[in-house]
């Protein structure tokens, strides 16, 4: 079960993403983009014009930002990300992958995609099924806040989501392991920049 809670708005407009599979690395890297480093200016240069866009988080306990989305859509999805937040709750645009960057650095703050278009540098894909993935990664798929795995620990931190399968008790030990499911999502979150858009992710 995915409990992220997305924070501020992208609006709508027309727009397209890179066509080709990019690579993502726990130092930081999205393709030629770099985690603190890259500009809003260098996310468009690279992912083309977003499909979404919104300025955001001045006193709501965050940095302030500013949010470009690609992949987006006005029908609620389990593979999108919700970009409003309201009294209300969650509500639309959704997107697959979105970019955040902090406006008080310029760099990119935060990363979220379901996008096939990207993968982890060691292999591991969107859709993968977990035992595949924890292979390629040399580590177990633990339950805790979400199913996740974290990799990276100086430059950026990169998660890579689950979904799916159930939890199994590991012999010895009050730790769950997923068993079954598959790759749903990866985020990666600056070390200078982040500005917490993410609970468990």
């Amino acid at each position: 079960m995915r409990r992220a809670l997305p924070v501020g708005v992208l609006l709508l407009t027309a727009g397209c993403g890179s066509a080709h599979r990019v690579v993502i690395s726990a130092g930081g890297h999205i393709g030629p983009l770099r985690m603190d480093r890259s500009s809003q200016a260098d996310v468009v240069s690279f992912a083309g014009k977003p499909d979404a866009e919104r300025q955001g988080g001045e006193g709501g306990g965050f940095a302030g930002f500013t949010a470009v989305g690609y992949g987006c859509g006005a029908t609620a999805r389990d593979d999108r990300f919700p970009m409003l937040e309201t009294a209300r709750g969650r509500e639309g645009p959704y997107c697959e992958t979105v970019f955040w960057v902090n406006r008080h650095t310029g760099g990119l703050a935060d990363f979220y995609t379901s996008s096939r278009k990207y993968e982890e540098r060691q292999g591991v894909r969107i859709g993968m099924k977990t035992a595949q993935a924890e292979r390629l990664l040399h580590r177990r798929v633990d339950v805790g806040c979400e199913e996740n795995v974290y990799l990276g620990k100086r430059d950026a931190a990169l998660t890579v989501g689950f979904d799916g399968g159930h939890p199994r008790k590991v012999p010895g030990s009050s730790t769950l392991h997923l068993v079954g499911g598959h790759v749903y999502a990866f985020t990666l979150h600056g070390a200078d920049s982040e500005i917490g858009i993410f609970d468990c992710l």
